[in-house]
């Protein structure tokens, strides 16, 4: 019921928009701490990790969950698709992740 603020020093920025992202995802009693006048009412991110190491912890956990979100979107899909088209599917897929395009723009 107090208002709070995140802090942030380099890699620390990434872990606090992180923190923040969760409760905003959270449980409605999490977003509500959020949302309430009294709740979130600054950031303060110095010097932040400009130099691309706020993706690795950051995006780890969110590309974890993408993971897991694809694989049971997929496994719904499974009865309603051929095995012929999953599979032309996933070449198609593969294919383009390999790609030197792709991993240029990586």
């Amino acid at each position: 019921e107090k208002p709070f603020g995140l802090v942030g020093y380099s890699q620390g920025c990434a872990n606090a928009l992180m923190a923040e992202t969760l409760l905003y995802s959270g449980t409605p009693e999490q977003q509500q701490e959020v949302n309430d006048n009294c709740g979130l009412v600054s950031r303060q991110l110095l010097f932040s990790a400009a130099n691309a190491s706020i993706h690795g912890p950051a995006m780890d956990k969110k590309v974890q969950r993408l993971i897991v979100q694809v694989e049971e979107f997929f496994k719904y899909q499974q009865g309603y698709f051929s095995r012929a088209l999953q599979s032309a599917f996933l070449e198609t897929l593969t294919l383009g992740l390999d790609s030197p395009q792709f991993h240029k723009v990586m």
